[in-house]
């Protein structure tokens, strides 16, 4: 039966993949018409995630096919996207299972097939699943993760001893909220390409969340992205749609990705309270919004002594007083110190930015700039703008 089939892509496909006689299961089918037939297959979660393949043939690798299709800007619905990786003929188009979205990657070897018989094969392919009952196996990468943001330790590093990264090092992670998938997914996989890192993520709703690796024989320590590369990707997913990118790097491992994942969670609601102009926060910032919070929600002495700090101002009277509080905290949280950029943004002459400056400091009778002021004045300044916040609220 089978040599009467030899000489057709669609008829010997159906041959292996509807045989339920001579195989067990759907992935032992798939797994012979794909031999038999010169083709491969993988199958991805929507984020992009490998959750079965066949590779018959080993020009290329899968991260390199998925960064390709990424490049590509194709209708999400199009059944049949031809991606040439270099050189490797692949052909790309989303499928249901069970009522989730999956993408089907089908790699031609010898380029010995047309579009649209490999568009027929995907077709047949979805149907044989659908007939074998077929369930993708957990997505591992996905459990990591979410085990991760959970603060689960025990689950995460059983997950990670399963997968296919268990040997790489944890060297940071990330949080980017308002971004859809695939724009999101092609700026990370561009980073992970420039940087010889790799990153596992999962792309849920409007969210992205990853970790980056540090590749058992890849990058060396000082090679690896810092707050300057982190800078870039945030613009890039603003541009994209971001609202905010949350990144915090040079992590050792499961216990530091957790904390990581905690303080995001933690500070993601309310860090923009006190950042009000910032749209990317490190680990740096992410810490103050933390203690911050915490001090705001515990109240007591701690709190009282941060906001006694600011108490000179109340001599200058309120209307006046409000003037030069906005003024130091645009000049400390959100200038960086920078006279010139109070001044844009606070839309005012920086000689007028100078003058209240000068003011603050007799009023509060310290150099706002020096090293040791500065920063238990960011602490009481971020912490009066919470509470002015939720008062408004």
């Amino acid at each position: 039966m089978a040599e009467t089939f030899s000489n057709s892509l669609i008829n010997n496909s159906i041959y292996h993949l509807l045989n339920f006689e001579k195989y067990s299961n759907f992935q032992v089918a798939a797994r012979e018409a794909a031999i038999n037939n010169n083709f491969q297959l993988v199958l991805f979660s929507t984020d992009f995630n490998t959750v079965f393949s066949v590779e018959t043939k080993h020009n290329t690798t899968i991260e390199e096919a998925v960064r390709q299709r990424l490049a590509v800007n194709v209708e999400k619905n199009q059944k049949s996207t031809r991606v040439d990786v270099d050189g490797v003929l692949t052909y790309w188009g989303p499928i249901n299972i069970s009522g989730m979205r999956h993408y089907l990657m089908l790699v031609d070897n010898d380029d010995s097939y047309s579009q649209e018989e490999i568009a027929k094969l995907a077709e047949i392919i979805e149907l044989a699943m659908g007939m074998w009952n077929y369930r993708p196996e957990r997505d591992i990468t996905a459990e990591f993760i979410k085990a991760l943001r959970r603060g689960n330790r025990s689950l995460a590093y059983s997950l990670k001893t399963e997968s296919d990264f268990a040997e790489e090092k944890i060297a940071g992670v990330y949080f980017v909220p308002g971004v859809s998938g695939e724009p999101g997914l092609k700026i990370i996989s561009d980073f992970e390409k420039k940087y010889n890192v790799r990153d596992v993520n999962i792309a849920e709703g409007d969210e992205i969340c990853g970790v980056i690796f540090q590749k058992a024989n890849g990058s060396k320590e000082g090679s690896l992205p810092g707050e300057e590369q982190w800078k870039e990707i945030a613009r890039e997913m603003r541009e994209a749609g971001a609202k905010m990118t949350f990144h915090v790097s040079e992590l050792d491992g499961i216990e530091d990705a957790c904390n990581a994942f905690q303080i995001i969670n933690e500070t993601e609601p309310f860090i923009q309270l006190i950042f009000p102009y910032k749209k990317s926060f490190s680990k740096y910032e992410l810490a103050l919004a933390s203690n911050c919070v915490n001090i705001c929600l515990n109240g007591g002495a701690v709190k009282k002594n941060y906001l006694d700090l600011l108490k000179p101002f109340k001599s200058a009277g309120e209307s006046k007083a409000k003037q030069l509080m906005e003024t130091l905290e645009t000049f400390v949280l959100d200038a960086g110190l920078s006279t010139a950029k109070t001044s844009r943004l606070m839309e005012i002459h920086s000689n007028t930015v100078q003058y209240r400056l000068k003011r603050i400091k007799e009023i509060l009778g310290v150099d706002i700039t020096g090293n040791t002021i500065v920063p238990g004045l960011m602490m009481a300044l971020a912490i009066a703008r919470i509470e002015k916040m939720v008062k408004t609220f």
